[in-house]
């Protein structure tokens, strides 16, 4: 297989590319915190507070000025618009 490309050798394989599973983590883990496990999350995240109804885990981007911070967990998991 070290001549197909990897793209390839994930599509005979029927694997996922690295980025995805990675966000797949991300997402996993943060659901875990929130929900599993007794951590004060409001050291790592900021919500949303204006009211929207049924979404009270909505999540807030943090401001950084450092790159440091851009690849936190906490940032990394948050969608910006």
């Amino acid at each position: 297989m070290d001549h197909l490309h990897y793209n390839d050798r994930l599509e005979h394989l029927g694997l996922m590319c690295l980025h995805t599973r990675r966000i797949g983590g991300d997402l996993l883990m943060h659901i875990k915190l929130l929900t599993v496990y007794s951590v004060k999350t409001y050291l790592f995240f900021d919500f949303d507070q204006s009211g929207r109804g049924s979404r009270s885990k909505k999540l807030l981007k943090r401001r950084s000025r450092l790159d440091i911070r851009t690849f936190a967990f906490s940032d990394r998991i948050v969608v910006s618009k």
